[in-house]
């Protein structure tokens, strides 16, 4: 629907149409705001469900969890948030802190401006399963604001920066299906305020604002400051730890940078010390307060990385839970026995990518790689929750005008996967109706490249015609899975030996296909990068030759952007026949 409306030609003061060119490169003013303000209007739908263990104690639920934090960190000293002390209010058994610093402190801030509104909401021990009228609604509009800060803004900074050569139609859809992507909005907006079993792994609970940092990370680096995206990357990895699933990417494409400079060790040197100077000043208050010294440091570690969960909890769509009814992992491995396994395969899924980015640094293969990356510790990594699924999700849906199919399908298979949880939680109107809101608004996909010359293209192609056909025949086995697994979850109830099945069918269905776009992601960064380094060597080459003749190497840059151009222009025809055939096609409906 939207690419129809952006791609229809714009009329004249005299009421012709536009040239073809003008149509595809200009949008109406009002287009871009309408799409946040939709993005904006469904969050807000979303979150008129019941909060997470509402009326439910003694635990309540996620939102009892993040309103308690507030609570210990506006009350207790900085050097208590993450100490176990019950007499003092803070039990680590009752939702105690798990995260990064940073979460601790947007807690604080949080609370402080929440506790001001409404003492009663952050009152020390009294306030355990505090529901009032206000509180909840300061907390959804905590989780609203979150989004509005980082989500919105982000993604129209990476649009702009990454897809500056695309039309504004174009990247206006783009960033349509970024903010209306649904499991982010049914997990944030959904999830956290409906009711659910506590002592899950957290990834739940304010995920915009981590995902948020990353993307503004992103766009800083492929806008060429990436001492500023290192910082960044920083932050989002201090506010949530799973946020290391793209540390790799980010790694192997700052050091392949580095590595092609007058002074690489220096570069290196100038990315960690800002990395460094992060991590030191978040963690530098738990070193000093009371002097606890290194002692503080370790406490706040030992909570974040939760080993005594197991390889994984509940239902995920990942390889062990995909495989543990042939294998049993849980009865056959340790808890550190399957964490040293699990962090083996994670390496050795993750390599690849890493390596070969480090030899081709473009920026399509960094949004590739942080695909790869993300999907290798989903798919491999030790104690994994369902919805760390938004995670390969992410790059996937900057990468919309790359490879618009994975970006428009991926998010509807997350929220497939997710849906045993979701269902749980009383979430099945909100699952239907997100989810088609996302498809109404982006089925249509992208809009066509302008058909006047410039404005397409980029660093890397898009998907050619052979690539369509594959993917018409995934969605329609996928499509074919997915109504299965719904229809039987409705209407035939599971056997009393197996009560999980359906749950199983659903994550072993969305396995399968999170495997096939992982190795999806691995093929497109393998094609970027050849293309790059083939070019790359028939220029060194020629150069070589030419040697000592500046003249004979000028005529051959002249020749390979002569044929460059060529190229943009058969893009460019080719566009403006598929627009053609949009328009016909607008025109008879």
């Amino acid at each position: 629907m939207l690419a129809a409306i952006l791609a229809s030609p714009r009329r004249s003061p005299n009421g012709d149409d536009a040239s073809s060119s003008s149509s595809s490169s200009s949008i109406p003013r009002g287009v871009l705001p309408l799409v946040l303000g939709v993005a904006l209007l469904i969050r807000v739908a979303t979150s008129t469900h019941p909060h997470s263990g509402e009326s439910a104690p003694p635990l309540y639920g996620d939102y009892e969890a993040q309103r308690h934090w507030m609570e210990i960190t506006t009350s207790l000293p900085l050097r208590e948030w993450y100490v176990h002390a019950p007499g003092k209010g803070n039990d680590m058994m009752y939702w105690g802190l798990d995260y990064p610093p940073l979460t601790a402190y947007q807690s604080y801030a949080y609370g402080k401006v929440i506790g001001a509104v409404d003492p009663e909401t952050t009152a020390l021990m009294s306030s355990r399963g505090h529901e009032s009228y206000r509180s909840k609604l300061l907390m959804r509009l905590s989780v609203l604001l979150s989004d509005v800060v980082f989500v919105f803004p982000a993604t129209l900074l990476f649009a702009r920066a990454h897809y500056a050569r695309e039309s504004p139609a174009r990247r206006t859809w783009a960033v349509a299906l970024a903010t209306l992507a649904p499991a982010q909005i049914l997990i944030d907006h959904g999830h956290f305020q409906a009711r659910s079993r506590p002592h899950w792994f957290p990834y739940d609970r304010y995920n915009g604002i981590s995902l948020g940092l990353t993307v503004y990370a992103v766009a800083a680096i492929v806008a060429d400051h990436e001492l500023l995206g290192s910082a960044l990357f920083a932050l989002a990895m201090n506010h949530k730890q799973m946020s290391a699933y793209y540390a790799p990417a980010f790694f192997a494409y700052l050091l392949g940078r580095c590595l092609r400079r007058e002074r690489p060790l220096l570069e290196i040197v100038k990315l960690g010390a800002v990395v460094i100077g992060v991590f030191a000043t978040l963690w530098a208050p738990f070193y000093l307060s009371g002097g606890a010294g290194w002692t503080g440091v370790l406490t706040v570690l030992r909570r974040l990385v939760p080993l005594q969960r197991g390889l994984y909890e509940d239902y995920v769509a990942n390889f062990w839970c995909a495989t543990a009814p042939a294998f049993k992992w849980k009865r056959v491995l340790s808890v550190p026995t399957s964490a040293r396994v699990a962090t083996f395969a994670t390496i050795a899924a993750l390599l690849p990518s890493a390596l070969r980015t480090i030899k081709t640094p473009t920026k399509d293969a960094f949004l590739w790689c942080l695909s790869c990356s993300a999907f290798a510790f989903f798919l491999f990594s030790f104690q994994v929750h369902e919805k760390s699924a938004l995670l390969p999700l992410l790059p996937a849906t900057l990468l919309s005008l790359r490879a618009p199919t994975l970006a428009a399908r991926l998010p509807l298979a997350v929220c497939f996967s997710c849906y045993p949880l979701l269902e749980r939680d009383g979430l099945s109107l909100a699952y239907v109706g997100v989810m088609g809101a996302f498809a109404s608004v982006i089925g249509g996909g992208a809009p066509p490249p302008p058909s006047g010359g410039g404005g397409g293209g980029g660093e890397g192609e898009g998907e050619g015609e052979r690539e369509r056909r594959w993917w018409g025949r995934v969605d329609a086995v996928s499509a074919a899975a997915f109504v299965v697994a719904h229809a039987a979850a409705i209407f035939v109830p599971p056997p009393a030996s197996l009560p999980h099945l359906h749950a199983l069918a659903f994550t072993s269905s969305a396995f399968v296909y999170f495997a096939g776009a992982a190795a999806y992601c691995h093929a497109r960064l393998w094609a970027e990068t050849a293309a790059e380094r083939a070019a790359s060597r028939i220029f060194g080459e020629t150069k070589e030759r030419c040697r000592g003749d500046p003249d004979v190497l000028r005529r051959v840059g002249e020749k390979f952007a002569a044929a460059a151009a060529a190229g943009g222009e058969a893009r460019d025809r080719r566009g403006a026949r598929a627009s053609t055939r949009a328009r016909r096609k607008q025109h008879a409906e």
